[in-house]
Order: C-alpha cells, then structure tokens, then sequence
C-alpha cells in the first residue's frame, strides 16, 4: 500500500504549538501526518512552511 503524504514541501499552515519533543522542537498534526517544527516554543502561533517530508513525517519552519 502506498502512503499518501496529506502535505507537500512549500505548503502553508497556520498553527499553533501545543506540545514540544525531547529534541525541543515544536510538535503538531495536520491531517494525520507528525509535523516537527523548529525553533519554536510552546504557546507559539503562526504560519508554518513545510521543509522536508520523510516516510512518515514532515519537518516545518516558522514563516512570515
């Protein structure tokens, strides 16, 4: 079966972080898929871009 990402690298989402990793980055959902986003704290809402997508997750930045 193959799996369909629900995101693509470029995409735009306005978030906000609820939970952060071990690793200290930012960690959300969208559409089912684990999105890791950098360089962000807790509380912090905004727009994200996707930056690189792996098997079964993506990675995000914060974007103006």
């Amino acid at each position: 079966m193959i799996y369909r990402k629900p995101v693509k690298v470029g995409d735009k989402f306005k978030v906000e972080i609820k939970r952060i990793t071990k690793r200290g980055d930012g960690y959300i959902r969208i559409k089912g898929l684990s999105v890791f986003v950098k360089n962000v704290d807790i509380g912090w809402s905004g727009k994200i871009v996707i930056t690189k997508l792996g098997p079964t997750y993506a990675i995000a930045e914060p974007s103006e």
